[in-house]
């Protein structure tokens, strides 16, 4: 499992390259201290990532017993202001170290090696990426214990990859994830009131939740066949989607003449209904009186502003 950086203030820093270009660094000074000999100083190279089986660049301390992984976070339209320059290469590098025993996993398990003890001289060698020889002296790697079957003293090991002390030992990576997630209230499911009181049923939901949570980031530093080995292990299920048991099927189209189609209501009689007052007005007494006299021969006032015809 990654580990975190350490607790100590870290410092933002820049690399200059030749070509006048910077990057921005963030990473624990303790890195950059350099002692006196001019050997002992840290290298970044390339090494096989336990997961994509691509290349990716890592940092080994200045004494080569730490190794820490470079990340790249960038935005779009984002660049830096350093000195009296700008770099138009606004993203930030962070280095965070990573626990040795991801990368020595994906050679552990090659078919040609894993049936049988051998050294890790034996074991960590990599045509395309040379500088994965450094990876055995680096610290945390008696942790191989917890993968590998092991003989010999401690001047000579000899070490066969163990499935199931694999996925036990990753299981205990994952639950103390979940843990120190849980402890820290990071929030992984969807939002609720604070009030909200859970019931048993609803905390070993929310606990199913984390572990899946979990799982997912320690799988980014696993090959595929022991990330779905252990999706198994902790008894995750596949995503699928919820089919309903009894599905509504939709009746076949029947084909109908245009002849055939007619209106279910008569709209015409409605049309005549809104013709009709529905209300009868009250009419003031000179109303009335108007409604008695002979209109025959009278125009309308309309007609006095009617164009003539020709």
């Amino acid at each position: 499992m990654p580990k975190r950086p350490p607790s100590r203030q870290s410092s933002s820093k820049t690399i200059q390259e030749a070509d006048q270009s910077q990057w921005v660094f963030l990473m624990n000074d303790n890195l950059l201290e350099i002692s006196g000999d001019t050997e002992e100083r840290p290298v970044i190279c390339q090494l096989r990532h336990p997961k994509t089986d691509e290349g990716s660049l890592y940092l080994f301390d200045q004494h080569g017993k730490d190794v820490y992984e470079i990340i790249k976070y960038k935005e779009e339209f984002r660049s830096w202001l350093i000195g009296e320059s700008v770099q138009k290469d606004g993203g930030i590098i962070l280095t965070t170290q990573i626990d040795p025993v991801f990368l020595v996993l994906p050679y552990l398990i090659q078919q040609d090696k894993c049936s049988k003890y051998m050294t890790l001289d034996q074991i960590v060698i990599d045509d395309k990426y040379t500088e994965c020889i450094r990876l055995p002296d680096c610290n945390g790697l008696n942790e191989l214990t917890q993968v590998a079957d092991v003989k010999g003293e401690n001047d000579f090991k000899a070490y066969r990859y163990n499935k199931d002390k694999t996925l036990s030992w990753l299981k205990a990576k994952v639950d103390i994830l979940t843990d120190g997630i849980i402890e820290k209230g990071i929030q992984v499911i969807r939002s609720q009131s604070a009030m909200y009181v859970k019931s048993n049923k609803e905390e070993n939901l929310d606990r199913d939740a984390y572990v899946k949570y979990s799982y997912g980031i320690i799988s980014d530093y696993l090959p595929l066949q022991i990330s779905q080995e252990l999706k198994t292990y902790l008894g995750i299920p596949d995503c699928e989607e919820k089919v309903s048991n009894n599905p509504v099927e939709e009746p076949p189209a029947k084909r109908v003449k245009l002849e055939d189609i007619k209106p279910l209501e008569d709209y015409s009689k409605q049309n005549d209904d809104k013709k009709k007052p529905t209300l009868s007005k009250k009419l003031s007494m000179a109303q009335k009186k108007l409604e008695k006299i002979d209109k025959k021969g009278m125009k309308s006032l309309s007609s006095f502003f009617s164009p003539k015809p020709k």
